[in-house]
């Protein structure tokens, strides 16, 4: 976060901007999303994909303590849907199905008796294997060795399923990696078991596709994959109703929300930042995806509704400096640019 918008947030705080911004906010639904936790001694992988349990502890005591409504996804969609959002509200969403969402968050919301929906994927669940170019990543990572990650994971995913695991484990010697992050678990998903008895404890369990595939470059797959990665759910959890989707990484194309309408999906999350207001299309909802390098005051702006306020105002900023003439002075360096937020990266594929 850059130093302006620091001191912008910790200003709105002081001078009760930020409740104003959460009043007139009242009827918009917050999402937050989350991946998994990084349960794995020494070296700390990933942002947004795998945050610290403490940093998720504190968050979830943090929304407890927020004042705010925290909604189940399906009850949240009927209120957006009919308007009857009448303070602010927000719905905890988490991606994937790590086993870390088990063992570690789950517990966690349970403390402090928040709902949440997962986002499972299941090509890995039931296989026992790490997700490879998670773990080929953090490898490459935790060693500080210039390896060749793409070429690594394709190497992999061309083995047969009962060599991928010895390669990898064959990799990390090389690298010098113990394996704490195979005893952990951190790169696995849930199993279909697993996956049961995190339902059975409160935890809704919904879409993310089969096969965890970018919509943008395989929406003709999109419908194929829905549908498989529902029979895998339905099975493993009796045939529960799945009718809510996550765009694995945010991945986005123009056709996907009336392929996923035709497979009576009733709502779909994003990856993009922004709260959702009454009449938002719900096979197309932002949400606020958390990380170790979101801080406390940027979290809390969220939910009050005061960054949702500072990208409006981003966005006439941009409209005004595109009028013709600003171009030349902008050059000249008359006119402030817009902020420009780092944005979170995260995997661009788990098969």
């Amino acid at each position: 976060m850059t130093l302006l918008k620091q001191t912008i947030l910790r200003i709105a705080r002081r001078t009760g901007a930020s409740a104003l911004c959460g009043m007139l906010t009242s009827g918009h639904l917050r999402i937050l999303g989350y991946h998994g936790l990084w349960v794995t001694p020494g070296y700390q992988f990933g942002d947004c994909s795998f945050m610290a349990p403490e940093q998720f502890d504190a968050r979830m005591a943090h929304l407890k303590g927020s004042g705010l409504d925290v909604l189940g996804l399906d009850d949240a969609i009927d209120r957006l849907a009919d308007g009857t959002l009448s303070r602010p509200s927000v719905v905890i969403t988490i991606d994937d199905g790590w086993v870390s969402t088990l063992t570690h968050m789950l517990p966690i919301l349970e403390r402090y008796r928040l709902p949440a929906t997962l986002y499972a994927t299941t090509w890995y669940s039931g296989s026992g294997l790490p997700v490879a170019n998670m773990a080929v990543r953090y490898l490459k990572e935790a060693s500080g060795r210039d390896i060749d990650v793409r070429a690594l994971v394709a190497e992999i995913d061309g083995l047969p399923v009962d060599a991928r695991l010895h390669r990898l484990r064959a990799l990390g010697r090389t690298l010098g990696i113990d394996e704490a992050w195979l005893e952990t678990r951190q790169f696995e998903i849930m199993s279909p078991a697993e996956l049961r008895h995190a339902h059975d404890r409160g935890l809704d369990v919904q879409l993310h596709t089969h096969r965890h595939i970018l919509v943008a470059d395989e929406v003709d797959r999109l419908a194929a994959e829905v549908a498989e990665n529902r029979a895998v759910l339905g099975a493993a959890l009796d045939a529960k109703a799945l009718t809510h989707f996550c765009y694995p990484c945010g991945s986005f194309h123009p056709a996907a929300p009336a392929i996923l309408e035709a497979c009576n999906i009733r709502s779909a999350t994003l990856v993009e930042q922004g709260l959702n207001a009454p009449g938002s299309d719900p096979l197309m909802l932002r949400r606020l995806l958390d990380g170790r390098s979101i801080g406390e005051a940027e979290f809390d702006a969220y939910l009050t509704g005061l960054l949702h306020f500072l990208r409006l105002g981003r966005s006439a900023s941009a409209r005004v400096a595109a009028l013709p003439g600003l171009a030349s002075r902008r050059r000249r360096g008359l006119t402030h640019q817009p902020d420009r937020s780092a944005t979170a990266t995260y995997p661009r594929s788990l098969s």
